[in-house]
């Protein structure tokens, strides 16, 4: 017998589950009532709804049926009848109310995009940039994604076909709300005032319905006028799928600009590649450019242009000669102050009076907004010194003047450049804000000033808080790192040759003039990192506190919603560089404690190489290009001074220490993220310390060594191959004399000396000297260490390129599992082992000497290189190239003619671009395009093309394993086709090339001497 009183309880329940069912059906009819009303003929919501009011009915007659259990004549007689039948129906009731509440959720998710549309579409009418919203757009899609992906893991999508739709519409909606990309200058101020016909006007051109088609002229739109005027705040005021922004206001600005938005697009860094990438957005993709602060008439604005009619591109500027640039609506606008009322209403805003406003408040507004210019900029800073209590809205003009006259005074006697009448306003203002700061007398307000100067010596945009994060705590990790190699070298110090005497000496003496140095120049950092030492997180309660009292002030903005990052305005920053006080010799001390800082938040490849780490290095080249010219142009003042002076002008030249030498070390590396131009500054820096270094320490010393290393990798990036084997063979030889032998910094060194010998096509010497360095390896630090697996990619492919096929096969697989266990699967480097591997597996079947399976394992393995480097690096990333390339070639092979061009010929446009067809990067390409071809039986074009690159190698490369390749497929081709008459010089060329790279004897010879190889039989038509 079942027990009585878990019964009884449930009979007493069923009142109240069946009140509550009732109510949940109330509820549901008026939402059905007020959503028939709002939205059945637009929603998929109407179909959600039919469905319900049938559940609902279904769910009614059941409770009717419970409820006409009793008789009405004996109360608990009738609680038990009407529990039985509810147990009767309790399996049909809870599928109908399961059910009910799937379609309650689909409800909700018709609903939802309602209004998430329309927080977007609104956004505009409101006085909020789309950053301001952004966040909460972002929550109410993350929140429509939950729900979807809570919903679809509970239907049947065939059964269920109206939730389903539900589903698909929800997934569009977010899709329509949620920007891909926000990329901006600065979020626009929660005071933004004004232009509210001009932003109608713009709305109106720019958010014309999407076509299918392109444009005939690409939108442009130009807004130019006074600094301060409000142009780049007007224009963040707009969303689409992707808004970006380049700072025009110098050619090597905008460069940075295209670098920063190439890791958006996963494009190569470069200028070209980033429009190319713009041009490839179709309309579903609609994007807007801010091209900002095109003021400098030398750097063309069209420069900045993408060759795409889809996309909307809003360009800021001084210069009115730029109006004709634009190519919608009234093509531009001219900003200059607010009109009156305007004005004043951003003022009164700015400075939080209270409403209604008095008509004394209004009048005083209006005495400051006219003396102001009615400038947006200088009356928001007008009002952040009001509402901070340094002055009130009946004194503020008073305050100001007096300050005017101050700067004018001051500004005759230390000026180095004239106040212009356009920034007056703003310097004014912003000397009255920084008055108010230095009375405080406060920590904050201590560091606010320190931070002031420090972020006018940087570029004025994207200062990120990791800068001072980083310089805070790298010199520790420096100091560790240093001790642990101090350490290292102390246990391998058994096979370091003995130093002479002369040398010991020499050591001694250079160690006493380093410390005196140091001591006489000691590094010079702001009172927030300097007094935060050994306090852990202290630095940044500072850091935050002193920027909280600049951003509350106006000198400085916000471009991220986390607070992470900010911008200053143009105006702010010269002032905040060249005002009065700030003599040119306090100019200088500055310059050096920006730059110090710069120095500190980088570190050195030797201590870490990582991707985040290089994608850092790129975000500061704006600071370390501006801090490096802001103090060449103090030198060259100082130069000025002391020569019309007679020479009584004290030099100020930054003293040459170690700090100061590893400084520009550190800069060259943020130089050499870079596109040409900054790679030959890297080359510049580096090789001035390079000399420095070998003058007054000598080649055979620790830290030569370090900076001739390091130039040797810039000169393989500038494509200079002889001087970087050149410069290694000298790093190499010091090591060994310094280090020893079997040391691992040593065997490094002969690491990356094997593979640059490699890429000369000096394949034995390469292949001895990575036989050195991995059996070193192997012994010091074991066959399963990192730095062991990574040298043996470099021996297997040197062992590859000599025939030894299978050899190459089993070191490249050692190497790959061994860094897969070590690393994991996504690792660069080992993907970079598993492309070697790939190869090997496909030099061994292309050459005739393939097992069963070599080129199914050759493209399972490339193709997953390639789709990993493609997820993480981006389509023009040089390993996705070079990942691309392989995987065409083993396709091609196969027989898979349009697989392997597909992948093929848009990587090597890229390439082409980028390098030009002179490079022997491109004439590699070119090499294979060629073989493709021929595996195409496209015997005409592969002959043409191959010829070419036979004839464009160099003629120091003419013995190069590259053109040697060409040659033999040339007159493979040839053969082919009919022309064995044209190939005997070439045979007897390549014949001997192989002979004097190989020896007389050497596989490779053989088997050239094969008949069947260069036979016209085309089954053989690619070995």
């Amino acid at each position: 017998m079942a027990d009585p009183f878990p019964i009884l309880a449930r009979i007493r329940g069923v009142d109240q589950e069946l009140e509550d069912l009732s109510k949940e059906i109330a509820s549901l009819r008026s939402v059905n009532d007020l959503v028939e009303c709002s939205y059945r003929e637009k929603f998929t919501a109407g179909a959600d709804l039919d469905y319900q009011q049938i559940l609902v009915e279904q769910i009614e007659a059941i409770l009717k049926e419970v409820v006409d259990a009793g008789s009405g004549r004996h109360i608990k007689l009738d609680q038990l009848r009407k529990w039985l039948k509810q147990q009767s129906k309790e399996e049909a009731l809870s599928t109908l109310r399961e059910k009910l509440q799937k379609h309650q959720s689909g409800l909700q998710l018709s609903l939802s995009p309602i209004n998430l549309i329309h927080s977007r579409t609104s956004q505009q009418a409101s006085n909020k940039s789309y950053s301001d919203l952004s966040a909460s757009i972002q929550n109410l899609a993350t929140d429509l994604e939950s729900k979807i992906n809570s919903l679809k893991g509970t239907i049947n999508p065939v059964a269920e076909t109206t939730l389903e739709s539900s589903i698909e519409s929800a997934q569009k909606a977010v899709a329509f709300a949620r920007p891909r990309h926000f990329f901006t200058p600065q979020a626009v101020r929660s005071v933004f005032t004004g232009r509210e016909s001009e932003l109608e006007q713009l709305k109106k051109c720019l958010t014309t319905p999407p076509s299918a088609r392109p444009l005939q002229v690409q939108k442009r739109f130009v807004v130019f006028g006074l600094p301060g005027s409000g142009k780049t705040q007007f224009c963040c005021k707009f969303a689409f799928w992707g808004v970006f922004w380049i700072n025009a206001s110098s050619k090597e600005h905008a460069e940075q600009s295209f670098s920063t938005l190439s890791t958006i697009g996963k494009v190569a860094s470069n200028p070209a590649a980033v429009k190319s990438w713009f041009s490839s957005l179709g309309p579903e993709q609609p994007w807007l450019l801010i091209v900002e602060n095109a003021d400098d008439k030398r750097f063309p604005v069209q420069e900045c242009f993408p060759d795409s009619n889809f996309g909307t591109i809003l360009i800021t500027t001084r210069n009115p000669e730029l109006k004709t640039q634009g190519t919608i609506g009234p093509r531009y606008f001219k900003f200059h102050g607010l009109d009156e009322r305007k004005s004043i209403e951003l003022l009164l805003k700015a400075s939080d009076e209270k409403e209604p406003w008095k008509p004394s408040s209004v009048n005083s507004a209006s005495l400051i907004a006219k003396a102001m210019g009615c400038l947006p900029l200088a009356l928001i800073q007008a009002g952040a010194t009001i509402l901070a209590g340094h002055s009130t809205l009946e004194s503020y003009l008073d305050d100001l003047e007096k300050t005017w006259n101050c700067i004018r005074q001051m500004k005759e006697q230390n000026a180095t450049t004239p106040i212009s009448e356009d920034n007056a306003a703003i310097y004014s203002s912003s000397e009255l804000i920084l008055n108010g700061i230095s009375t405080r007398k406060t920590a904050a307000s201590e560091d606010a000033l320190d931070l002031l100067k420090i972020f006018s010596f940087l570029d004025r945009q994207q200062v990120k808080l990791n800068i001072f994060f980083r310089a805070a705590i790298n010199p520790g990790i420096e100091l560790a790192d240093k001790m642990h190699k101090e350490g290292e070298r102390k246990a391998y110090s058994k096979s370091t040759p003995k130093s002479t005497p002369a040398q010991t000496l020499r050591h001694l003496i250079l160690r006493l003039i380093n410390l005196l140095s140091q001591l006489g120049h000691p590094a010079i950092l702001p009172r927030f990192l300097s007094e935060s030492r050994g306090l852990g997180d202290w630095y940044e309660l500072r850091l935050r506190e002193a920027l909280k009292e600049l951003s509350r002030m106006s000198l400085i903005s916000k471009t991220s919603e986390s607070g992470n990052c900010y911008s200053m305005h143009a105006a702010v920053h010269l002032w905040a560089r060249q005002r009065p006080e700030m003599t040119l010799l306090e100019q200088a001390v500055w310059c050096q404690i920006t730059a110090t800082i710069l120095s500190h938040a980088i570190l050195l490849p030797s201590i870490n190489d990582t991707e985040e780490e290089e994608a850092f290095r790129r975000d500061l080249l704006p600071h370390v290009r501006h801090v490096q010219d802001v103090e060449q142009k103090i030198q060259t003042i100082f130069t000025k001074n002391r020569e019309s002076r007679k020479r009584l002008w004290p030099t100020l030249q930054p003293t040459i220490t170690s700090d100061r030498l590893e400084q520009l070390v550190k800069f060259s590396l943020v130089y050499a993220q870079g596109q040409r131009p900054q790679l030959e500054e890297a080359e510049k820096l580096q090789s001035y310390v390079a000399k420095f270094a070998i003058q007054y320490l000598g080649v055979e010393h620790i830290k030569t060594i370090g900076i001739m290393r390091l130039l040797s990798r810039t000169y393989w990036q500038l494509g200079k191959m002889d001087e970087a084997v050149e410069l290694l063979k000298q790093t190499l030889d010091a090591s060994i004399k310094v280090l020893g032998q079997e040391n691992p910094e040593t065997l490094q060194i002969m690491d990356s000396y094997g593979s640059s010998l490699w890429l000369q096509g000096r394949i034995p010497e390469a292949r001895k000297v990575h036989t050195a360095a991995v059996e070193g390896l192997k012994k010091i630090l074991g066959s399963e260490d990192i730095q062991t697996l990574k040298a043996m990619g470099g021996l297997g492919r040197a062992v590859g390129k000599s025939f030894d096929f299978t050899e190459a096969v089993s070191i490249q697989s050692k190497a790959f599992a061994g860094l897969k266990t070590k690393l994991g699967p996504s690792h660069s480097a080992t993907l970079e082992a598993m492309d070697n591997l790939a190869m090997a597996h496909f030099d061994r079947a292309a050459y005739r000497r393939g097992q069963l399976g070599d080129l199914d394992h050759a493209l399972e393995l490339e193709s997953e290189v390639f789709e990993m480097r493609l997820e993480k690096l981006g389509r023009e990333h040089y390993h996705t190239l070079w990942a691309g390339l392989n995987l065409a070639r083993i396709h091609a092979v196969r027989g898979e003619i349009d697989e392997a061009l597909s992948i093929f010929l848009p990587g090597h446009r890229v390439v082409e671009r980028d390098l030009g067809k002179d490079h022997f990067i491109y004439l590699f390409g070119e090499l294979h395009h060629g073989r493709i071809l021929m595996c195409a039986r496209r015997y005409e074009e592969a002959e043409r093309i191959l010829s070419n690159v036979v004839d464009s190698h160099a003629e120091k490369r003419r013995r190069h394993p590259d053109r040697l390749l060409a040659m033999f497929s040339l007159i493979k081709c040839r053969n082919v086709v009919g022309k064995d008459d044209q190939t005997a010089t070439l045979l007897e060329e390549l014949i001997q090339g192989t002979k004097e790279m190989f020896g007389a004897d050497h596989a490779a010879v053989r088997y050239l001497l094969d008949s069947q190889v260069l036979s016209k039989d085309i089954s053989d038509v690619v070995k």
